[in-house]
């Protein structure tokens, strides 16, 4: 398991109001929130990748190709493409939720 750093941050009351009203909309912490957007604004996980894989890796993770598209377009097979997302903690798209078997 990846280790994790705390990071105290000040924001605007009014900003942490809004984050705490989003979270409780989006059934998420706050805690949450803020570590999505760092990931999304930062992502240290496309360093060194070419423009054309960091296109593929955000249709990956925006749900528009599978991960079979996506190790094509790395030129990988699709475990490496899984060990690749799960080193870098990227999070899988499609994931089975056990109301979809209700769907089946």
């Amino acid at each position: 398991m990846a280790q994790t750093a705390t990071l105290h941050v000040k924001i605007e009351p009014r900003t942490a109001r809004n984050l705490k009203h989003l979270a409780r909309r989006r059934g998420r912490t706050v805690g949450e929130l803020v570590r999505q957007a760092i990931s999304v604004c930062y992502q240290p996980e496309m360093e060194g990748l070419s423009a054309s894989h960091r296109q593929a890796v955000e249709a990956y993770r925006g749900g528009y190709i599978s991960i079979g598209k996506l190790a094509e377009a790395l030129g990988s097979t699709v475990l490496d493409a899984r060990r690749w997302l799960n080193e870098r903690s990227v999070p899988r798209t499609a994931a089975f939720d056990p109301s979809d078997a209700a769907h089946a």
